[in-house]
């Protein structure tokens, strides 16, 4: 696969909508690589193997997916619902058998310089390069998802504070204070009947501070950390308390975090949409929990805030249905600036030299 030179410095403007960009990306690189050769099999000549196409790659013509890189210290590369480096089939053609498989499938790694808005490095790569200088995928993550449509996240974003908030449910409330009080626990200290703070004071002492404010230009993963850290010190907890990075989030107030920077949340191993018992002494279950939902922009900007119980979420957003997951690496962005201007394939990688 050669993607030509001519299209570093080609002009790309991101928008606040991650798939929109990506849709805009990948008919940059289709038009950029079908120079009249590619031939595109009849479907009736070949079938896909994984149920529903989960994992086929979206430039499939091309064995390639494409990912838009911008800045921070690293670059996670996530792979959704397949196993990279395997030679588990996605496709088989039926007149001779012939199969596509995982580790077929290219990378296309594009960064974008982000103040001219244009491309800056082209890096296409295999499977088994990426493990080979930045070690295996990690254990793959089942994931569940939400979708907030655009036309909601406007809807939130245009109410007078800009927070979708419903109370706590019965069950919750049966377990709260009747009004705000000092957090002397930890944010890992189990939580108790009795001391937890209603929805409602958790809405006054977080959704004004948090609104208008910048997280910090990083991975979705980066922000989420970030918005935690922040909500746990306006909430009383101490600066320097861990995070815990587990469901929920700050089990001791049952509140689960989450920054929406793509039509897509992934809510992770745990769903409303699927209730189960989070914590049997209190007989707290996945609708119980309480969700924080932080609406940014693409820089970071906190424009809304969805504050609810779990049960909730699917009457204003999108469950969808079953669950995906992803194999993850992360890539030094040192990796990407050492060949700054360029467009390679599978480089020799001086860090790994």
């Amino acid at each position: 696969m050669q993607i030509d030179y001519i299209l570093i410095g080609t002009k790309f403007s991101l928008t606040k909508n991650p798939r929109t960009n990506g849709s805009a990306l990948r008919k940059i690189i289709s038009k950029q690589l079908d120079d009249g050769r590619i031939q595109i099999a009849d479907k009736n000549d070949f079938e896909i193997v994984p149920v529903r196409k989960k994992g086929v790659p979206k430039l499939l013509a091309c064995l390639a997916d494409s990912y838009i890189v911008t800045t921070g210290n690293s670059y996670n590369l996530q792979v959704w619902n397949r196993f990279p480096n395997t030679s588990n089939v996605l496709v088989r053609y039926k007149k001779d058998n012939t199969l596509i498989k995982c580790d077929d499938i290219r990378f296309i790694l594009v960064q974008i310089d982000t103040n001219k808005q244009q491309i800056k490095t082209i890096i296409v790569a295999t499977p088994q390069y990426i493990v080979d200088n930045f070690g295996v995928f990690g254990v793959p993550t089942m994931k569940y998802q939400l979708i907030i449509a655009e036309t909601k996240r406007k809807e939130i974003t245009g109410l007078f504070p800009k927070c979708l908030f419903f109370n706590d449910t019965p069950n919750m409330t049966a377990h709260t204070q009747h009004g705000d009080f000092n957090i002397t626990d930890s944010i890992s200290t189990s939580p108790q009947s009795g001391k937890l703070l209603p929805l409602k004071v958790i809405k006054s002492k977080v959704v004004s501070s948090l609104l208008g404010r910048k997280l910090i230009n990083a991975d979705t993963k980066t922000r989420g950390q970030e918005l935690e850290r922040l909500v746990a010190t306006l909430l009383g907890y101490q600066v320097d308390d861990p995070l815990v990075g587990g469901y929920p989030d700050i089990p001791n107030q049952l509140l689960e975090i989450k920054v929406q920077d793509s039509p897509t949340v992934d809510l992770g191993k745990y769903s409303p949409s699927n209730p189960v018992v989070i914590d049997a002494n209190l007989n707290i279950t996945t609708e119980d929990v309480r969700y924080l939902i932080a609406l940014t922009d693409k820089s970071g900007n906190i424009e809304g805030i969805s504050l609810c119980p779990g049960n909730k979420l699917g009457d204003s957003f999108t469950f969808v249905n079953g669950t995906s997951y992803k194999c993850q690496r992360s890539i030094p962005m040192n990796f990407l600036e050492s060949f700054s201007g360029k467009s390679v394939f599978n480089p020799k990688y001086p860090g790994n030299q």
